[in-house]
């Protein structure tokens, strides 16, 4: 498969007219809970020519290279990463920390080391929160609920949580967040579902376990309140990503 995705990237730098400088899998097989039949998820890096910058009308700036059962390849393009760098998005830094990578340019490894520059604890944070938030309000209403979304929510709310405690990017494995930060009750409980999501296509749906929802839903709001007293983190300078992005351009 890996031989594969790098052809794929190839074409779409024909089809597209531009040059991909980083790529790597994000995703439950990023995540370390794939199952048997999970697609991959590839996310890439790219550049226009330089002149595609200076074009009076809006460029696109992502693009959904490929969609189907197998491959799910998405491209932002550098102008926009950057941006996303500059508000510390926590996806540009996952990216990067991926233990899957189909493509590294020199380019990227360079901009890999302005990350630090502008990492936000209370950014990433809040971002995580937000999302779990959202998961939470929108899959745990039922009386029945889909297992393998308590992975979902868990992974935000403990990466969250390792961002408060440690003052650093939180690991990318799944099972490496349960075991350094789930509450002691709640690890054997998912760390047996994560066996089973590992050697199954689907978890399937079961009744809602009232305890854990309820200590998600707690650790959600105190960590909301512990984000919000944060202080924040000053206005940071544009200049070294617009040197970088001038640089890459040249």
């Amino acid at each position: 498969m890996d031989a594969i995705i790098r052809a794929k990237l190839g074409e779409i730098e024909q089809r597209e007219q531009v040059r991909i400088i980083w790529a790597v899998e994000a995703g439950s097989r990023a995540w370390g809970f794939p199952s048997p039949n999970s697609d991959y998820d590839v996310r890439f890096i790219y550049i226009r020519d330089k002149r595609e910058y200076l074009r009076l009308e809006e460029i696109r700036d992502s693009m959904d290279a490929q969609q189907d059962d197998l491959l799910d390849i998405e491209g932002w393009d550098l102008r926009r990463v950057l941006r996303m760098v500059y508000r510390s998005t926590p996806e540009v830094h996952e990216w990067f920390a991926s233990p899957t990578i189909y493509r590294s340019t020199p380019e990227a490894e360079e901009m890999k080391k302005l990350l630090p520059e502008y990492f936000s604890v209370k950014k990433c944070a809040r971002n995580y929160l937000h999302v779990a938030s959202l998961d939470f309000r929108t899959y745990f209403r039922d009386d029945e609920v889909w297992l393998i979304k308590y992975f979902y929510l868990l992974r935000q709310m403990l990466q969250a949580k390792w961002l408060l405690e440690e003052k650093s990017i939180p690991p990318m494995l799944f099972e490496e967040l349960v075991r350094l930060k789930l509450d002691d009750e709640w690890k054997d409980y998912i760390l047996e579902l994560l066996q089973k999501k590992k050697v199954t296509s689907e978890l399937g749906k079961a009744n809602r376990n009232k305890k854990l929802i309820e200590y998600i839903d707690q650790c959600i709001s105190k960590m909301q309140e512990d984000v919000s007293a944060l202080p924040d983190d000053g206005k940071k300078s544009w200049d070294m990503l617009n040197q970088y992005f001038y640089g890459v351009l040249k």
